[in-house]
């Protein structure tokens, strides 16, 4: 594909020659400024690196996440800086982002991703729908961050027989859909919440039209009701310390059966969950609920 050079006038200010078109296409330019406007950011005066390019700034420093930032910058802007008689390097140095990024915060990326992301499988998507639910998954991870005294004392590090880990850790836990892997919900916490913490706080997310899955170590009875309450499906292991009480074979080979919460003692509940084929239909919260016990 071939370039184009377009006309920039002389008085034009380098940041608003700035076109992002595949970030834009998805990040709209109006919404970022209502952001900014929103988080009081908005700078009072033209500057070289003003909010709206910081924004754009930190959104491709993830998409080239193995360069530099001043490298990144260069990426965003490439073919705009011949054009002018600065290079980059004058027009933004490491302090001047490192302090614009500071003035921004972080507020205005959590806002566009609450705003923007979201699934984007349509019918026709290969893989993304089963028994006419949209699949979804909840699954965690840790993180290494940079070693600094606050990141060390707020998300702490992990322990072991050797001591602690080199550098600080965050557990992140993601709501990802699954034709398209799309994250569009997540939580970050110090490294010692439980990644159950986060899965339920991403229950928020989840939708009617959803069959969410889990791995085992998310198994948690409010999070089964949690995701019923929402009026979506769950399909998930069980850990080997939860014992269903079996009522019923199916033809099939699988079975239907009671699961209780635990208690603080450990013991079972009064409240129970019946659990019917992969768990696609359930009763109202009120009721026992069903699902499909698979050995």
């Amino acid at each position: 594909m071939g370039y184009r050079i377009r006309q920039i006038e002389p008085d034009s200010q380098f940041c608003n020659e700035i076109t992002l078109e595949i970030i834009r296409e998805y990040v709209p330019v109006d919404l970022v400024e209502e952001v900014i406007e929103e988080c009081g950011v908005k700078e009072a005066r033209s500057r070289k690196l003003p909010a709206l390019l910081v924004v754009w700034l930190c959104i491709g420093m993830n998409l080239f996440c193995q360069m530099s930032m001043r490298y990144v910058l260069v990426k965003l802007v490439q073919g705009i800086r011949l054009l002018h008689a600065l290079g980059v390097a004058e027009v933004a140095g490491k302090s001047s982002i490192s302090e614009a990024r500071y003035k921004v915060g972080a507020k205005p990326l959590e806002m566009l991703f609450k705003r923007v992301c979201r699934p984007l499988a349509t019918p026709d998507t290969c893989g993304a729908f089963a028994f006419g639910l949209r699949l979804v998954a909840v699954d965690g991870t840790t993180e290494i961050i940079p070693d600094t005294p606050k990141n060390s004392r707020y998300f702490g590090r992990a322990k072991g027989q050797r001591g602690d880990s080199a550098f600080p850790q965050v557990q992140c836990v993601y709501l990802c859909e699954c034709g398209t892997h799309a994250i569009f919900d997540a939580g970050f916490w110090p490294y010692a919440v439980s990644e159950r913490v986060g899965g339920h706080r991403l229950l928020r997310s989840i939708e009617a039209d959803m069959l969410v899955m889990w791995d085992r170590g998310f198994h948690d009875f409010d999070m089964f009701l949690g995701v019923v309450e929402r009026g979506a499906q769950v399909l998930s292991r069980l850990p080997a310390h939860v014992k269903p009480e079996r009522v019923r074979t199916l033809p099939d080979g699988s079975w239907l059966g009671y699961i209780y919460p635990a208690t603080a003692s450990g013991g079972r509940a009064g409240n129970v969950c019946w659990c019917e084929s992969l768990s696609i239909t359930w009763t109202t919260p009120t009721a026992p609920a069903m699902v499909n016990i698979i050995a």
